[in-house]
């Protein structure tokens, strides 16, 4: 006897049931497959007689069951074999596919399902085509440029999208955010760095979302956890400090450490700053929206001492400080207060020169660790005992925030000046310094031709 062809069909009017071969672990089994009340059923036998009776079973008994509850006019048979060849392709039974119309046309109303799928299709394809990191930061990178953003921040945006594509480089819509936040937290940077690289990440996925490279509803960076920023000390310099930094200063660098100490011009906005936006006869400064931080333009009050060290140094057009490299600039600035008060020590103590060749050359036998590192020119003044004089950070800006709000005691009109917010300065500034020292502040004038 031939064997018998899978599936098996076994038939009865309309109802129709199919039994399928299906061996499990080494063991015949046989799997019934049919449809009752719009479910799928599949019960397994163990042998083909019993899987045989159970199907003539149900066939009878559904077979009876649809002649006994419904009797179809020739339109309604017709619409309904049209239904059942439309779905069997799609393996939907007709009641399923009538409860999931209903359900959706309770939802949209009179909007059609049609438009409503294409809708939804247009706003979370399926079919984007692959594009690679590197590929969509290369383009993002040039329509920044066009759009005639900052040289800086388009440095900034380009440094972090080469590291980021170093590590991820296949296909973006491949990019998940878990991965993100295991690779910023395996740097080794601090959470500020940390977060303004998940910032550009953002703005990579934000442009490859509104160029279609990926969906709308591209959610990734969400799972990229804010790196909480430890509140830091904020550093200013005395005013004793300030007049000692612009006495030993290069010519070429007062302009920048002037803006910065008595305007609180931030440093990027300050290289970008040219004369013509130095309006000395309406005594202000003009920080256009397109070389600002905040990309919002302000106006800065040029001060009676600002204006002596600036006047000195004024040309009619060009980069107030063109061609500096401050970061050269500061570190020479530091070794030449810190060579100064190491011979103004010496001469008080009447240190001889052997001496001070003494100390150096203990300095160069035991350098410092990196943590412990002095500032330039000052590697002896611990083994000589002397003050070091050190750089701090941002304080330039600083002190001219605090030093302004202890003067003036209006906090909203700082906060215009300086491009922060209010609750920004109420925050970390409010009371730094007293007034008798905001007054020595904006005294320190040139007491040399500069």
């Amino acid at each position: 006897m031939a064997a018998p062809k899978f599936p098996i069909v076994v038939k009865q009017g309309s109802v129709s049931v199919k039994i399928y071969r299906t061996p499990s672990r080494g063991c015949e089994a046989f799997t019934l497959s049919y449809y009752q009340d719009g479910v799928r059923k599949r019960p397994t036998f163990t042998e083909l007689r019993a899987a045989r009776d159970e199907a003539n079973v149900i066939v009878n008994r559904l077979g009876n069951s649809d002649a006994d509850v419904l009797t179809l006019t020739s339109a309604d048979r017709s619409a309904y074999l049209r239904a059942r060849q439309l779905l069997d392709p799609l393996g939907i039974p007709v009641e399923n596919a009538a409860a999931e119309f209903v359900q959706a046309k309770q939802v949209l109303g009179d909007v059609p399902l049609l438009q409503a799928a294409e809708y939804y299709v247009r706003r979370h394809p399926t079919k984007i085509p692959p594009r690679s990191v590197l590929r969509v930061a290369a383009e993002m990178l040039k329509f920044k440029k066009s759009d005639g953003l900052s040289d800086e921040y388009l440095r900034h945006l380009r440094y972090d999208m080469k590291k980021f594509a170093a590590t991820f480089h296949g296909n973006i819509g491949m990019v998940m955010g878990p991965d993100i936040d295991k690779w910023l937290r395996g740097l080794g940077v601090s959470p500020r760095t940390r977060n303004n690289l998940r910032a550009s990440v953002q703005t990579l996925f934000a442009f490859a979302k509104a160029q279609r490279y990926l969906p709308k509803d591209h959610d990734e960076i969400d799972a990229v956890m804010v790196a909480k920023n430890a509140v830091s000390e904020i550093e200013i310099f005395t005013p004793k400090e300030m007049a000692e930094i612009l006495a030993h200063a290069d010519k070429q660098l007062v302009p920048f450490l002037a803006l910065g100490a008595f305007a609180g011009i931030r440093h990027a906005e300050i290289q970008r700053l040219e004369w013509a936006e130095l309006h000395f006869d309406a005594g202000i400064i003009e920080i256009r929206a397109a070389k600002a931080k905040t990309a919002s333009r302000r106006t800065v009050p040029i001060l009676d001492n600002l204006r002596a060290w600036l006047l000195a140094r004024h040309r009619e057009v060009g980069l107030v400080c063109g061609g500096l490299d401050t970061k050269n600039e500061i570190p020479a600035l530091v070794e030449t207060i810190n060579e100064s008060r190491r011979a103004a020590w010496a001469k008080a103590n009447r240190v001889s020169a052997d001496v001070l060749n003494e100390s150096e050359k203990r300095a160069r036998d035991n350098p410092a660790k990196a943590k412990d590192k002095a500032p330039p020119g000052a590697e002896t003044a611990k083994i000589e005992g002397w003050p070091a004089f050190a750089w701090k950070h941002n304080a330039l800006r600083h002190s001219f925030i605090s030093y302004r709000v202890a003067d003036i005691q209006n906090v909203a009109q700082v906060a215009l000046e300086a491009g922060n917010s209010p609750q920004m300065i109420f925050k970390h500034y409010r009371e730094l310094v007293r007034p008798d020292a905001a007054k020595a502040w904006f005294a320190i004038v040139p007491t040399r031709k500069i």
